[in-house]
């Protein structure tokens, strides 16, 4: 991992932040921001993409350098549903492209040897869909609930604290996988291709522990003091 040292800030150019930390390339794709934005600095680039700046300014600190201070102090500021979107199309990067390109590439490598290929696809397979029912109940449930919670609409047949009580570790198994492939799968692999496989899967887990701190540490508390102002305002 990069050791990033730099504060980004809204006045910088885009090109100068993504030079930095090459790894904000995937926030940018996820914003659904496009490259090819000149000598333009992050605040006008977010505007042009309909981002708020303040919110994409925290999210390239946090994943890049872990660098802000009294993180939940500086996440209370800021608008939540930005996040939410954020959250969102993480959902759609890794159901629609991380997730199966691994996939493909397990295929690559244990072409010919259909044990193996079947062992290590059926875990992989049963991992997906463990993802699949975790993000899609985030999807379909959790996140259009806090959206009426935040256009002072709420159900009250709903409770974060339900998606709390419920909300499993969806990293654990990408270690297990990742120890598995290190540990016992033959030398007589494509090793280039292997290390590009566990190279993916260490990426994936480090998004994935970013993307649950973001839900688990920062969203889910700030859904519970909005939930409590809803009931004192009753």
């Amino acid at each position: 991992m990069q050791n990033i040292t730099i504060v980004f800030n809204k006045a910088m150019k885009m090109s100068d932040l993504i030079d930095s930390d090459y790894r904000l390339l995937l926030l940018l794709n996820r914003l659904n921001i496009s490259l090819g934005f000149g000598e333009k600095n992050v605040d006008t680039v977010c505007r042009e993409n309909g981002f708020d700046t303040d919110c994409f300014i925290f999210l390239a600190n946090y994943q890049s350098n872990k660098s802000i201070t009294k993180i939940q102090e500086s996440f209370r500021s800021l608008p939540l549903a930005p996040f939410l979107q954020y959250l969102k199309s993480s959902h759609s990067y890794f159901l629609e492209r991380r997730l199966p390109n691994i996939r493909r590439k397990l295929e690559l490598v244990f072409e010919g040897d259909n044990d193996l290929l079947n062992m290590v696809l059926d875990f992989f397979d049963n991992y997906t869909n463990e993802v699949l029912e975790h993000m899609q109940y985030e999807d379909d449930t959790v996140f259009p609930y806090v959206y009426s919670l935040i256009d002072k609409n709420s159900d009250k047949h709903y409770s974060i604290n339900i998606f709390e009580e419920r909300h499993n570790d969806i990293e654990g198994k990408m270690n297990d996988l990742k120890q598995i492939l290190m540990k016992y799968v033959p030398g007589t692999t494509d090793q280039m291709l292997m290390v590009n496989i566990l190279t993916e899967l260490y990426m994936s887990e480090e998004e994935l522990e970013a993307h649950t701190f973001i839900e688990d540490s920062l969203v889910i508390p700030r859904v519970k003091e909005i939930e409590e102002e809803r009931k004192k305002n009753k």
